[in-house]
């Protein structure tokens, strides 16, 4: 809505005379501003002299608005609030220094009157409803213009932060170098170690981290320090000191991440799932393991309990009596469908060798859904053990207890 014109013949008369003095009135309004507001007292002599200019052109804005009975106009105050915004200026410092220079325009105009016999001195009261129109009409330019400038140097800042993030994904390290690339610039700390994270969409980055959306995926990067754990689906690289390592860790990250198989909430690491980040790395080589050894049982009309016994016992190590009880079956039961996938694959299950080979190979089946998932009508009964997922640990305990 465009600001009413002033319509006061008495302030017009005296502001016409006040254009006479706008050296003396920029003066005043400079030396106040300076000396009761901090943030314009600590500038330096440089930005105080361009403080001083912007003084002088709203001064000579506001008088003519006045003088000329016009609508105020309100573009000087607009670009010094643009300026301002750009230059950190709290919006509060900027509005203070208005009310300022209203101040001293109002006092200077009350000195005009006082001093003018022609003046009637009883509308004075009406010349300052006029006077702090203009106030309300330059405080809404000024606060508009401060915000829109915010707003726009926001996206700007978040476009270069994207760019920047995109240039250390892609492993970009001379473009990176030719914008300028900072922590600072992601709004990350100058030094490592750092960490990368792939995470499922839809999944809370964590917090502190420079992150952006992907097409089928999300990428963070942030500082060890700020790792608190995330839920979902996600792979975390290892701990590294340069940002131009970015997308060596992000590889890792990646891999890391897809070695859950799909539905499988968790945070992965490639340390703590070689095996699965291996067969992430070669999604060929992981289809063509899990025909080769499980290619004969998978054939079989019993192949979704065979494979329920045969992922348990793999990530429990458990006994046979053990499994019987977590499966809801007689022990007889799983200890035949046991010697069934020692038949059926020609893999003992006292072999190291063998087991290591039926692990990758129920682990590739998993991550590459080359067949359906495999589970049996019956209800499992759930165990202390279910949490693990170290091939190590799966090995190592599994081995000498099936035949128990």
């Amino acid at each position: 809505m465009r600001p009413h014109r002033v319509d006061h013949p008495p302030v017009a008369r005296l502001a016409a005379g006040l254009l006479r003095e706008i050296p003396e009135l920029t003066r005043r309004v400079f030396t106040a501003i300076v000396a009761e507001d901090a943030t314009y007292a600590a500038l330096d002599t440089e930005r105080l002299a361009e403080v001083r200019e912007h003084n002088r052109r709203n001064l000579v804005t506001q008088l003519t608005d006045l003088a000329e009975q016009r609508p105020p106009s309100t573009e000087a105050a607009r670009q010094t609030a643009r300026l301002r915004a750009a230059q950190g200026f709290p919006l509060g410092a900027l509005l203070h220094a208005y009310r300022i220079g209203f101040r001293v325009v109002w006092e200077s105009l009350v000195e005009r009157a006082t001093a003018d016999p022609r003046y009637p001195v009883d509308t004075l009261a009406t010349s300052m409803t006029t006077v702090w129109t203009l106030v309300d009409a330059y405080s809404v330019a000024v606060t508009e213009s401060y915000r829109e400038t915010v707003v726009e140097l926001t996206r700007h800042d978040e476009r270069k932060r994207l760019v920047l993030l995109d240039l250390l994904i892609e492993g970009r390290v001379s473009d990176w170098t030719a914008l300028d690339g900072s922590a600072q610039a992601l709004g990350l700390p100058a030094s490592g170690p750092y960490l990368c994270v792939v995470a499922d969409l839809g999944v809370t980055m964590p917090k502190g981290s420079a992150w952006r959306l992907r097409a089928e995926d999300q990428v963070g990067v942030l500082p060890v320090r700020a790792f608190e754990g995330m839920d979902g689906r996600a792979g975390v690289s290892p701990p590294y000191e340069r940002l131009t390592e970015t997308a060596a860790a992000l590889r890792l990250a990646t891999l890391a991440r897809a070695s859950l198989p799909e539905g499988v909430t968790g945070v992965a690491t490639v340390d703590a799932r070689p095996v699965g980040a291996l067969l992430a790395a070669s999604p060929d080589l992981a289809e063509r393991l899990a025909g080769t050894v499980l290619g004969p049982l998978l054939g079989s009309r019993e192949s979704a309990r065979l494979l329920e016994v045969l992922e348990v016992w793999l990530e429990t190590g458990e006994s046979t009596a053990d499994l019987a009880r977590r499966l809801y079956c007689h022990r007889n039961t799983v200890r035949n469908r046991l010697d069934r996938i020692e038949q059926l694959t020609g893999r003992s299950l006292e072999r190291p060798e063998d087991v290591a080979a039926l692990y990758t190979g129920v682990l590739a089946l998993r991550l590459t859904g080359c067949a359906p998932a495999q589970e049996s009508a019956r209800k499992r009964r759930p165990g202390p053990s279910d949490s693990r997922t170290s091939f190590q640990q799966d090995l190592g305990t599994a081995r000498p207890r099936w035949r128990r």
